[in-house]
């Protein structure tokens, strides 16, 4: 069994030797009104990490950052994390998620990314590491540092969650639901369509002023059978159907006059693929919105599941719910999507 506590003074060290020794090339984001910083170690980092982002970036000003971020890999100080080899040789024994939570650190390593995430809450600071940056699977491309954000967002009164995000008419609708069940079909149809576009796999929910959706990643994950739905995703990927599971692109470079940062939320729409002629809306249990998207994000997040309850249950309590049973004409979808979301309140 690893004592985590014992390996935090070395790693903590490691990490300060690493922001001492190594020129960082810095970005700054804006989120929810406030300035999130990210330092990388190395340019492929940068490269493979921050095309996400790059929808949020701001310019840099003197204010202290609301949260920092570390990003580095083995070549930063060419040695490996401190109980690098303790941690993925126990984590390897049956591919199990190790976290660590205590007071102000949270931490977790990822077996299958083989990325460790580490946060100190108490002073906003953050730190992403993995072995070689050029090993980095698709999916941390496209939706990198979930955990570091998630945490962040616990610590600032938001909450991360596992759904879809288009806008129209200055509102949003949230899809969600698991994996297979439309939702990035629906966000991409909508993107093509005119929408604005929030998000496709993960999206911020605040309620500082109302229920918002606000916008994490610009970039979009599709299932490659999907492509005979919708054939321009193929142009539009940036990753080999023969090495990954997924295909992904960032809409900041297909579709950037798409993208929105923020929209208040007017309903959470349940999408269901049943090939029916038309695409319907059905009214739902307020609690059947809060199950689907509770589980899908408490899965995601791991470790996150009372306090990401109660505040979605907050965030939602008086937000409508529908399914929204998705027709087989994809203009269809889209202008009755259209038509649900410029509507009078449901």
């Amino acid at each position: 069994m690893i004592k985590f506590e014992t390996l935090l003074p070395e790693i903590l060290t490691y990490f300060s030797d690493v922001e001492l020794a190594v020129d960082l090339k810095q970005r700054t984001l804006s989120l929810c009104g406030r300035q999130v910083r990210m330092a990388y170690s190395s340019e492929i980092l940068e490269t493979n990490l921050f095309k996400a982002f790059e929808h949020l970036e701001t310019i840099r000003n003197a204010a202290v950052p609301a949260f920092l971020v570390f990003v580095c890999d083995r070549n930063a100080l060419n040695r490996d994390l401190p109980g690098w080899k303790q941690l993925t040789e126990f984590s390897a024994r049956d591919k199990k998620i190790l976290m660590y939570n205590a007071g102000n650190i949270h931490a977790l390593y990822n077996p299958d990314s083989q990325v460790f995430s580490l946060i100190d809450t108490a002073s906003g600071r953050g730190w992403y590491y993995l072995l070689r940056a050029a090993d980095m699977p698709y999916y941390e491309k496209a939706a990198p540092m979930r955990m570091l954000l998630h945490w962040w967002c616990e610590m600032s009164g938001l909450v991360l969650v596992h759904a879809a995000s288009v806008g129209w008419d200055s509102s949003a609708a949230l899809l969600a639901g698991r994996g297979g069940t439309g939702k990035s079909t629906t966000a991409m149809l909508a993107a093509q369509s005119g929408f604005s576009f929030l998000g496709d796999d993960y999206v911020i929910l605040d309620d500082s002023n109302g229920p918002a959706v606000l916008s994490a990643y610009n970039s979009v994950k599709f299932r490659w059978e999907m492509l005979e739905r919708l054939p321009a995703a193929e142009t539009l990927s940036v990753n080999d159907p023969h090495t990954d599971e997924k295909g992904y692109f960032y809409m900041h470079h297909t579709h950037q006059d798409s993208l929105a940062k923020r929209l208040p939320l007017k309903a959470v729409l349940l999408p269901a693929i049943e090939w029916q002629s038309k695409t319907t809306f059905v009214r739902l249990p307020s609690a059947r919105g809060l199950l689907s998207l509770a589980a899908s994000s408490i899965f995601q997040m791991p470790g996150s599941g009372k306090q990401t309850l109660k505040k979605l249950a907050d965030i939602l309590k008086d937000t409508p719910v529908y399914q929204m049973s998705l027709g087989t004409d994809n203009a269809e979808i889209a202008q009755t999507l259209k038509d649900f979301l410029s509507s009078p309140e449901k």
